[in-house]
């Protein structure tokens, strides 16, 4: 009886350790599950955005309404068996205070398209104004909510609301692409100067940009053009101005345009603001024969020499470094002026040598000496803590002046100007022959640089 009475006891024991230990492993698990489910893995946007615009954003990431907090947690974009999304993931958390949340909404908008699936299911309704959840959320309680899209949706501005006791207060939280604006633009060398931005008329690189809050007349941050002289922002709803700097009209240049546009997203018709500069001409030509900007260019005599002889003693190239230099010029910035055809170096002499004294056959020679400098790494020198290195943004700019010149005096640009007006000032522009001449004039003193002039 006793020995019956110890095993019924023992068996009881093992039941009871059994279910202790299969409920402390449940526990376990849910405490894991729980975790991973609050562990999302969303991206750092500050990282991945320009510093003004995540400022911007970041007025938006969180947000206190009707007694509960709505926070972005992150956005977070995935790609399985070669189909991308974007999920937006969202936290809602109340602020101790009475009366339950009865409705959560989050604004879909049109940009991101419909929803492949959001989080949690349950209670929910997707119209096409956006997700519904109608759930409880107590007032110390937290709840996580996400909606998910198709492509890489990119960050903005969406509505958000919660219901609490029959009253609903909307606010504004990051979200799926809604409300951001693109301002597009560039500066330009304005070879006519009549600040339109022609297809013939190349942009500056390497130039800085300001966006400047207009309310505030605040600068929010800038940017560097391209290597097309392109730029853009991307702004949520406002005013702004855009502003270019003082540095090129430091440099011998000459705006042919404002050099500050307002821009009002709600007023914009998708229109590019193009800076418009020509170059100074004689201030250029004058910094140039005095020496006051240094450099390194060779004038068309010595060029004449390096294509009749290349590939001797008396050259300084190969015949193959000569041809590479010139197949350089035909792709450097306009299809036109230089095309060399098959016979590139007798083509090219003929132009260094021009049989006439016309302005548009001096203009040829002096471009193309310019432009043979260049490739070969010489031209305008700049001081860079005390050497002095290639001043390629000078350079380069001068080119880009000269070849639109040539293009519109040899009538071989385009006729349709580019599709992004700029903002005219008004001033007019010179005649095309005076501006030949005056530019002929700087690109034979940046060709002297080197020591030696036609």
């Amino acid at each position: 009886m006793k020995k019956s009475l110890n095993s019924s006891l023992l068996l009881f024991i093992s039941i009871l350790f059994l279910a202790s230990c299969q409920f402390t492993n449940q526990e376990v698990v849910t405490e894991k599950i729980d975790a991973e489910f609050r562990k999302v893995n969303v991206e750092d946007f500050r990282a991945e955005l320009p510093g003004y615009f995540t400022d911007q954003l970041g007025e938006f990431e969180k947000a206190r309404i009707n007694n509960y907090d709505v926070e972005f947690v992150g956005r977070n974009v995935e790609k399985i068996d070669g189909v991308t999304s974007t999920t937006f993931h969202y936290k809602v958390s109340g602020i101790g205070k009475s009366s339950d949340l009865e409705k959560f909404f989050l604004q879909v908008p049109s940009c991101a398209g419909i929803p492949t699936s959001w989080e949690p299911l349950q209670s929910s309704k997707l119209d096409s104004k956006g997700i519904t959840w109608s759930l409880t959320i107590g007032k110390d309680e937290s709840k996580s909510f996400s909606m998910t899209f198709l492509g890489d949706v990119p960050l903005g501005v969406i509505e958000s609301s919660i219901t609490r006791n029959g009253k609903r207060e909307k606010c504004k939280i990051m979200g799926p692409c809604e409300g951001v604006t693109d301002i597009c633009g560039s500066i330009f060398i304005d070879a006519n100067a009549d600040g339109i931005k022609q297809n013939s008329e190349s942009g500056i690189p390497e130039t800085e940009i300001f966006l400047r809050d207009k309310k505030t007349n605040k600068i929010l941050g800038s940017v560097m053009t391209l290597e097309d002289g392109s730029f853009s922002f991307q702004v949520l709803e406002g005013e702004y101005n855009v502003e270019t700097t003082d540095e090129l009209l430091n440099l011998s240049y000459k705006s042919t345009t404002p050099s500050s546009v307002h821009f009002c997203t709600d007023e914009t018709d998708g229109s590019c603001i193009n800076f418009g500069f020509e170059i100074d001409s004689e201030k250029m030509t004058r910094e140039l024969e005095e020496g006051i900007v240094e450099g390194t260019a060779e004038c068309a005599d010595f060029w004449v020499d390096q294509l009749k002889y290349c590939g001797t003693s008396k050259g300084d190239y190969t015949e193959a470094e000569i041809l590479e230099f010139l197949k350089q010029i035909e792709k450097l910035l306009l299809n036109e002026p230089f095309q060399f055809g098959s016979r590139k170096i007798k083509t090219a002499l003929e132009i260094l040598e021009p049989t006439g004294k016309s302005d548009i056959e001096l203009f040829l020679k002096e471009l193309l000496t310019a432009e043979l400098n260049v490739v070969s790494q010489r031209g305008a020198l700049k001081d860079n803590n005390g050497d002095l290195i290639l001043w390629d943004n000078y350079n380069q700019a001068l080119l880009i002046h000269s070849e639109a010149i040539g293009c519109e005096e040899l009538g071989i640009c385009s006729e349709n100007p580019n599709d992004r007006k700029s903002n005219i000032t008004g001033k007019g522009s010179r005649t095309m022959n005076s501006r030949l001449v005056d530019t002929t004039n700087t690109l034979r003193a940046f060709n002297g640089t080197g020591g030696i002039r036609n």
